[in-house]
């Protein structure tokens, strides 16, 4: 059963590092999973692949942000349009965003991309309890819609 155990485990490592190109690295930013809470999901809310798109916007609550600015983890609602059900997970920020005037425990509502390496980044973030409900409205381009 040992034997069986370990060989189990050296598949589904096998597995996984073949799923991230082999190298054992991710080529984006790295998360830190300890931080993120994905037992509240509900996966009823997931869209299937058809009709998600590579955008959306939601509201949450700042957890934490990197020293460096680049990445904020959010416990955050249902994000539609992308078929993401409520959790805490780890966001990168693109470069046009500016988290130097959030903190942690700020409820925020921010939109966020999908990239071609699958990975979601917040592209637009507002405080919602400084700047309003709504703040986020101002942020966004509709002029396409």
């Amino acid at each position: 059963m040992k034997h069986l155990t370990q060989l189990t485990l050296t598949a589904l490592a096998a597995i996984s590092l073949s799923a991230c190109g082999g190298s054992g690295e991710m080529d984006h930013f790295k998360m830190d999973e300890a931080k993120m809470d994905h037992s509240t999901m509900d996966h009823s809310k997931m869209a299937d692949a058809k009709t998600m798109g590579d955008t959306g916007h939601t509201t949450g609550v700042i957890f934490s942000i990197s020293p460096d600015g680049k990445e904020a983890t959010i416990d955050h609602q249902e994000i539609e349009g992308v078929g993401m059900g409520a959790m805490t997970m780890g966001f990168g920020i693109t470069s046009a965003v500016d988290l130097s005037g959030f903190a942690k425990d700020d409820k925020v509502s921010f939109m966020v991309k999908k990239g071609r390496d699958g990975s979601y980044r917040i592209t637009a973030i507002c405080n919602t309890d400084t700047d309003g409900k709504d703040c986020l409205d101002a942020k966004m381009d509709h002029s396409g819609h």
